[in-house]
């Protein structure tokens, strides 16, 4: 089902990104750039369905582009139910709900009719109104550039490795590569108080969250470590706990005392190949973050290095 998503999304945006001629081959094309939320805590972009505005929260380690149940009642959209999908997000919610409908508007882009997964209700922020998914971002090269709150969209039609617009200081730049999985999340390795760590870049997520057991054993620490502290969990998970990490490195650049999360696996239900760590908005923020989908390399300076 992804796949023929992928390749609909794709065919629909050929038109968008005609073929370069060679001198012009390694300039940026920019799709789109789109405002971002004044909330520090996720990534949201406007959009429409029609004349209906909506805000979308942009989901790098997302499932798929998706609708609230509450928006899509409220559009009067028909709703069928699938109650094997096998879609489950965070913490165990499963998606039963679809809905069909031409598509929204995403700046000067416009999503392609397709059956769209609906968000259970209470999942989302009321002033949410869907999720922007991997299967759509993929389809070009996404740059947060979270100090000048703007979400932009270049082509993937360019020379590698020539991306990095915002600053000429190379010394400041981490070029990290990544692996993705069928689904579109991008992987990474960084260092957290010199532990070698498997992360996912997550910006749907508003906290950084770790793997409690993966932290036990890295870090040898217990249940009982008096730098071990109970926390409330994301997304109503218990038994949570924080821990007063010093340093988490991508490469050559350092986020100090990041605040990161650590539950169990068992509230978590992420499955046996989960990363140990998903890097959330409390420490992309920090960030200026270029993620370059056909070279799979993650493109990474300070958010004020411009």
């Amino acid at each position: 089902m992804r796949k023929s998503v992928c390749a609909m999304l794709a065919l629909s945006f050929l038109s968008l990104t005609h073929p370069a001629r060679a001198e012009e081959k390694c300039q940026l094309i920019r799709v789109a750039a789109l405002d971002m939320g004044s909330d520090v805590t996720r990534v949201t972009v406007p959009a429409a369905i029609g004349d209906h505005p909506l805000t979308m929260l942009v989901d790098t380690g997302g499932i798929f582009t998706m609708l609230t149940e509450n928006k899509a009642a409220e559009l009067g959209l028909p709703t069928e139910i699938e109650p094997a999908s096998g879609l489950t997000m965070f913490g165990g919610h499963v998606i039963r709900r679809f809905t069909t409908f031409p598509g929204f508007m995403l700046g000067k882009l416009r999503m392609p009719r397709l059956r769209y997964p609906l968000l259970p209700a209470g999942s989302m922020p009321p002033d949410v109104d869907g999720i922007i998914g991997p299967e759509f971002l993929a389809i070009f090269d996404v740059d947060f550039d979270f100090a000048n709150a703007k979400l932009n969209l270049f082509s993937r039609d360019h020379c590698e490795g020539k991306v990095v617009y915002w600053t000429r200081d190379a010394t400041a730049i981490a070029k990290i590569p990544f692996t993705m999985d069928d689904v579109y999340h991008i992987f990474i390795h960084v260092q957290l108080d010199g532990q070698d760590v498997k992360a996912i870049i997550d910006t749907g997520a508003d906290r950084s969250v770790m793997s409690l057991e993966s932290a036990e054993d890295m870090f040898d620490l217990s249940d009982d470590s008096p730098k071990l502290q109970h926390v409330p969990g994301p997304n109503s998970t218990k038994n949570a706990r924080r821990y007063p990490f010093k340093q988490l490195s991508f490469a050559d650049v350092i986020v100090d005392n990041p605040d990161i999360t650590l539950v169990p696996d068992s509230q978590a239900q992420m499955g046996p190949d989960a990363p140990d760590l998903i890097i959330g908005m409390g420490i992309l923020r920090q960030l200026h973050i270029y993620i370059a989908y056909r070279e799979k390399d993650l493109y990474v300076t300070a958010a004020s290095a411009h």
